[in-house]
């Protein structure tokens, strides 16, 4: 039975790599079963056995994407060092779905899927804050600030520009000193306006 199964796993991975490969180049649409499996040299009826068509292999490289998400598994943030250690931990996910994530969710291929990815990481995101008042408007403010924090940790993985502390140092910055002072005194870059001036001071 077990090399039954690993021979099951083996031919899957086979036909997912060869898709994968096409769907870097095309749009699905334009992917056929017959070019995966002249891809993978095995025979239509073998395909079959595993998927009922090309959509069904990307709905299983979803899957994989949707729950690596659950290894992220941190109830709350008490201090500084549970964000660095939450932060470690997304990175890992992203660096073992790098390519997957690059094309389905940061190049935004499959928008309800991306959509759906988003949220999950937003519901798996720790909780890191305490309204006040639980109404509509805390929670529309807590949701838009976790997309702006999802969006960031997504990019950070897909760019590989920032490292570790500098992200950590970031994130930790916009959230307790603010977005115009974190880049001012981290990333050298100044505000056009300034938002002390009476001019810029909205009416209520």
């Amino acid at each position: 039975m077990q090399t039954y199964d690993n021979a099951r796993i083996k031919t899957r991975k086979k036909i997912m790599d060869a898709f994968w490969s096409q769907y870097k180049m095309k749009p699905i649409e334009k992917i056929t079963v017959k070019g995966i499996t002249d891809a993978c040299q095995m025979h239509r009826a073998t395909f079959y056995l595993h998927y009922h068509d090309v959509y069904a292999v990307l709905e299983e490289i979803e899957d994989i994407l949707i729950t690596s998400l659950d290894q992220a598994k941190m109830e709350y943030f008490e201090t500084a060092d549970d964000l660095n250690n939450y932060a470690k931990v997304l990175l890992k996910i992203f660096q073992d779905n790098g390519e997957y994530l690059h094309y389905l969710v940061v190049e935004n291929r499959q928008p309800v899927f991306a959509t759906r990815y988003k949220n999950k990481l937003k519901d798996k995101f720790p909780n890191a804050f305490c309204p006040k008042v639980d109404d509509i408007k805390s929670k529309l403010a807590i949701d838009m600030t976790l997309s702006a924090l999802v969006d960031m940790f997504i990019q950070w993985a897909d760019t590989h520009v920032f490292s570790v502390d500098e992200m950590i140092c970031m994130a930790k910055g916009f959230m307790i000193n603010g977005i115009f002072y974190t880049l001012l005194n981290n990333f050298d870059i100044e505000p056009r306006i300034d938002l002390h001036s009476d001019r810029y001071t909205l009416e209520k």
